[in-house]
């Protein structure tokens, strides 16, 4: 049985979640909208049931899942098995998980572990580092170690073919690595399907990595930008990639909540002015996601630099711990639209 621990200090409310949002047209524009109005009227107290089994996606369309953050404890890892089998029975073709793949110790053997399970999810599976598996890992109980030396290791683990993705199906995608100048980020991806781009940016929580601690010197501050002039260079390769095929949509992900309300701050300002700059001169809609604050939403917080907001662009964020769960999205390959928004949270307990 699993047994349930003290609520964190968010005062954050759940609900048990199962029911697909509409998207009206235009595309993604009515989506905050709707969520706002579904989850006025169908918030209610984690616990109940895991969510109905999902309706399968119409014909013409796609569908990907969305989670991360977590499980980071043992009472937690009950309901990640119920979200793999729910995500696997409700006809996504591809998982993208957005990083923060643990909670406690960075050894090793425990990121080999999480590596074992992750390629035994029956479904490819597109990771994206967060900073509990490498940035936080100074912290005496992830095990004092270098941030540097885990984020080699990890690189090492979870990227030794940066041509597919992981899972037990793996897919094919395109990596950084091979451009010029930037073969030292294997875990920036990505990918087409349906007439939509999607990518991973390796952005992270702890301020993009930048927190102090006991023994931070030079030599992590250029990691930082380093992999901020990655990030950049293949923002503006994803937009290129996106223009050139005319794709209906780009879909990026990353692990870091980089302040889009206040244009970036703590460390992502040069990030969110870039999505802001391509944003602004992109025809199609842009759907931003990621986790690190473990509160599911749906909004529209990027604006043009002048307090107007960018109406083609999205952000969703998914669950994290102590909420487990996870949000299906669902694409109109024939509209080129995102035409359902599915939060599926597991209850907390039997």
């Amino acid at each position: 049985m699993e047994t349930e621990p003290a609520r964190d200090g968010r005062g954050r409310v759940a609900g048990e979640v199962g029911q697909a949002l509409p998207a009206p047209h235009p595309p993604m524009r009515g989506l905050v909208a709707a969520t706002l109005l579904w989850l006025t009227s169908s918030l209610i107290l984690v616990g109940c049931s895991d969510p109905p089994p999902a309706d399968p996606p119409p014909p013409g369309t796609i569908a990907f899942g969305v989670y991360g953050d977590g499980p980071y404890y043992p009472w937690e890892e009950p309901r990640a098995q119920r979200l793999l089998a729910d995500a696997e029975s409700a006809g996504v073709d591809f998982l993208i998980h957005i990083g923060d793949i643990l909670g406690g110790s960075c050894a090793d053997e425990q990121l080999h572990d999480i590596r074992v399970r992750l390629d035994e999810v029956p479904l490819p599976v597109v990771y994206t580092p967060g900073d509990n598996e490498w940035a936080d890992c100074h912290a005496p109980n992830a095990g004092g170690y270098d941030p540097l030396e885990r984020l080699e290791r990890l690189r090492e683990i979870y990227f030794d073919d940066p041509s597919s993705s992981l899972g037990a199906v793996p897919m094919p995608v395109t990596s950084q690595a091979k451009d010029a100048g930037f073969s030292e980020f294997p875990e920036n991806v990505r990918w087409t399907r349906g007439g939509f781009v999607f990518a991973t940016l390796h952005v992270v929580g702890s301020f993009d990595a930048t927190a102090q601690f006991p023994g931070r010197d030079h030599r992590h501050d250029q990691e930082v930008a380093r992999r901020s002039e990655a990030a950049l260079a293949w923002v503006e390769a994803v937009f290129q990639e996106a223009r050139a095929i005319e794709a209906s949509a780009i879909v990026l992900a990353a692990h870091a909540n980089v302040r889009l309300e206040s244009g970036g701050g703590d460390g992502y300002g040069p990030l969110v002015s870039a999505l802001r700059d391509h944003v602004a001169a992109y025809p199609g809609d842009v759907l931003f996601i990621h986790g690190d604050t473990h509160t599911f939403r749906m909004d529209q917080p990027l604006t043009d630099g002048k307090g107007r907001g960018l109406a083609n662009f999205t952000r969703l964020e998914t669950w994290g711990s102590p909420d487990i769960g996870w949000v299906r999205v669902v694409l109109d390959t024939v509209k080129g639209q995102v035409v359902e928004i599915e939060p599926r949270l597991m209850r907390r307990w039997f």
